[in-house]
């Protein structure tokens, strides 16, 4: 096992520290950087669409003059409340006749020197100890964002401390409130409970009801996952899942907004809205069967 500070707290920091050394993260203030009232750290939203739209910006501020960025952002707050996050991060935001697109993503090929420019300029920043709510001091160990829109939380446990990833599940249960607008379904995508052994996830907070599903690899035919040397056994998580491409390409292609009929107690059927987050074997698959279709071609086993 790799030498790290064995408290909650340096777990914490030694995946943020993974998260800005790996993957390019953008470390941010609880406190500076984020709007609780639109759940969003809105000065990473406006620097991406700036930094990638200027002209676009420029129309918007020609119809809007001063109010253009408090009038841009609570369309993109209402938009999300209205389409969730998933939608509005693939199709991007029309306001007053011009689209602004939220997220770029990552070109299929290397022809278009353009489209892999917009895709490395998205913004990915970590937020620890997020304190969330207007009604309290509760707070969310970890945030990740995208472009200043929040996309994965976690509540991170440490073995050590005398507490395990089902202690991060209960926390979710019956301290998160999700009314909050943070918390809310389809405000913010996937919800992680994490500990040095296991991942587990969860797309919908609600209540005792909050159903969590295993994020794990699997150890000789069994749950779990493999010891690695120099390291926690669930350092995939933000060793390859949380990489731009990684988490870009769930946005894009692998989290699904689907409708499902559902049957109640008393026969009455009705459609019920669900965000569905791949399990980690299924996401692995597909990614393998990909890349080997691209290295060989199609038609083989």
């Amino acid at each position: 096992m790799t030498k790290t500070n064995t408290k909650e707290i340096g777990f914490e920091e030694f995946i943020e520290n993974e998260l800005v050394e790996r993957h390019g993260y953008r470390i941010r203030s609880p406190r500076d950087n984020y709007d609780k009232k639109l759940a969003m750290d809105t000065e990473l939203v406006l620097e991406f669409v700036r930094g990638t739209q200027p002209d676009e910006w420029k129309q918007l501020e020609a119809q809007y003059g001063a109010d253009v960025e408090g009038r841009f952002l609570a369309r993109v707050d209402e938009e999300i409340a209205s389409q969730g996050l998933l939608r509005v991060l693939r199709d991007g935001v029309k306001d007053r006749g011009v689209t602004i697109k939220l997220a770029h993503f990552e070109p299929q090929t290397g022809m278009n020197p353009e489209a892999q420019n917009d895709f490395d300029a998205n913004i990915l920043s970590i937020v620890r100890q997020l304190k969330y709510s207007e009604q309290n001091e509760n707070s969310i160990d970890m945030v990740l964002f995208l472009n200043g829109l929040p996309l994965f939380t976690a509540e991170l446990k440490n073995q050590f401390t005398g507490q395990n990833v089902l202690n991060a599940v209960r926390q979710y249960q019956t301290d998160r409130d999700p009314k909050e607008k943070l918390l809310s379904f389809k405000r913010c995508l996937t919800h992680f409970a994490v500990d040095t052994e296991q991942v587990l996830m969860g797309t919908k907070l609600a209540g005792l009801k909050t159903y969590f599903l295993p994020f794990n690899k699997g150890y000789k035919e069994s749950a779990g996952n493999p010891p690695v040397e120099g390291t926690y056994k669930s350092h995939y998580l933000w060793e390859d899942m949380w990489s731009k491409s990684s988490v870009l390409d769930l946005v894009s292609r692998f989290i699904q907004d689907v409708w499902e009929e559902k049957e109640l107690p008393n026969g009455k059927k009705v459609k019920e809205n669900k965000l569905i987050f791949p399990r980690y074997h299924q996401l692995d698959t597909v990614r393998r069967l990909i890349e080997d279709a691209r290295g060989h071609g199609s038609g083989r086993n």
